[in-house]
């Protein structure tokens, strides 16, 4: 009796379980973004991926497909006597480029950074503000004197794209001010755990440099030079290399003012091509 009791009670148990499932049948949309003025019925974007033969029926949409963005369709899903309701978002894609706004000629100090977004901005009509997208080709060397010629390019996220050309001039002052602009504390953006390598350079010629030896970040100062587009540390108390001709390291000065480091030393940081930022 007792047994007959228990199985009544796990029949019970299994039943109520099955009752109380919850439906949800396994689909996904065939494509969520629509080319503009696409012809497209929403119901042909929802698919059966189990391929059950559920029944689609759509409950409410604003898809517009003569207007760029994004839109909502609800549809009602059913199975026999089972029935939910689910809401998508499908974009409709638009086909027109940012707007690069930028001079067409900039002129820069000799050995001062060149950071482009300085000068020029793009603007999607749907994304917005995609400035931070946007890239250049083309090569300058601020420690050149000369003219350069750039391409701006600026993307959105339909992959549509505008470019625009920039003529760069470097000039070069009488005063020699760039060296000022080199001076700062920066920091080892590439070193992702623990306490950043930083250095500093001074007006007076000197640096800081904290380097770390992976358990102890240690402190190494000296003087520095500067050739064009390189930094060259040495320090009287902290040898860098056993041979005394060596005994150095060097930072290739960048285009947009950053430093990357260009020596391979025994230490866990930095490392050669870290950047360092101010």
């Amino acid at each position: 009796m007792r047994k007959l009791f228990i199985s009544f009670i796990c029949i019970l148990l299994v039943l109520s379980g099955c009752k109380s499932k919850t439906f949800e049948p396994v689909v996904s949309l065939k494509q969520d973004i629509l080319e503009l003025d696409q012809d497209i019925d929403p119901l042909d974007l929802l698919q059966d991926v189990q391929g059950l033969g559920l029944a689609f029926e759509v409950v409410s949409t604003d898809l517009n497909t003569s207007v760029p963005g994004t839109y909502s369709i609800t549809y009602r899903i059913s199975y026999n006597r089972d029935t939910v309701e689910k809401t998508y978002e499908v974009t409709v894609k638009d086909n027109d480029p940012p707007v690069i706004e930028c001079p067409d000629k900039i002129e820069i100090l000799y050995g001062n950074p060149f950071i482009f977004r300085q000068y020029a901005k793009a603007t999607d009509y749907q994304d917005g503000d995609v400035t931070d997208l946007m890239h250049y080709e083309g090569v300058i060397n601020t420690y050149k004197e000369g003219t350069y010629e750039i391409t701006l390019i600026a993307p959105d996220r339909f992959n549509n794209t505008s470019s625009k050309t920039v003529t760069i001039t470097v000039t070069k002052d009488k005063d020699e001010s760039y060296r000022e602009s080199i001076c700062g504390t920066y920091k080892d953006s590439s070193y992702t755990s623990g306490q950043a390598p930083t250095l500093t350079l001074n007006n007076d010629g000197t640096f800081l440099l904290y380097i770390s030896n992976c358990s102890l970040l240690n402190l190494v100062e000296g003087t520095y030079m500067q050739y064009e587009d390189i930094l060259y540390l040495t320090s009287p108390d902290y040898e860098f290399s056993y041979t005394p001709e060596e005994n150095l390291v060097r930072f290739i000065v960048q285009v947009d003012g950053s430093l990357m480091f260009d020596s391979q030393l025994n230490l866990c940081a930095p490392n050669y091509g870290d950047v360092f930022e101010k």
